[in-house]
């Protein structure tokens, strides 16, 4: 049985979980490794349950101000500009509009990640995406 989320942005999905749907392990490529996975009984949406999982809002509101940290360090020794309280508000803002980083059941984190990086450069397009990533990582 296929699963697809449909999603409609005026009306999001409540997810309500009653079933599981037999599918691939997918950190398991190699064998032929099969799990229940629960999915939405509303739209279909298959649930993640890996380790990929996607994080809340939080999250990566805290990465944000460990960059914001990095370049009042930076700033102070000359360098770049400071991650202006308008900028921070602004990417936060962006990512609370964002399905992505509301609807958490199917999501996965890197794809949530490559979307704050994407945010991120698009109000500070001086950063090194390589930069943005570590302060994913740590």
């Amino acid at each position: 049985m296929s699963h697809q989320g449909s999603s409609n942005e005026a009306d999001p999905c409540e997810h309500e979980c009653e079933g599981n749907d037999w599918l691939p392990l997918l950190k398991n490529r190699k064998k032929d490794l099969l799990a229940l996975h629960p999915y939405c009984d509303r739209c279909g949406l298959v649930r993640n349950i890996g380790p990929d999982r996607a994080k809340k809002l939080g999250h990566y509101v805290e990465v944000l101000s460990e960059i914001e940290r990095y370049l009042r360090h930076e700033s102070k020794k000359g360098g770049r500009g400071k991650l202006t309280e308008s900028q921070k508000r602004l990417v936060v803002k962006k990512m609370e509009e964002d399905e992505i980083f509301n609807d958490l059941y199917g999501t996965i984190s890197p794809a949530q990640e490559d979307r704050f990086v994407d945010i991120v450069l698009e109000y500070r397009p001086d950063l090194k995406r390589c930069e943005i990533e570590y302060y994913l990582r740590g």
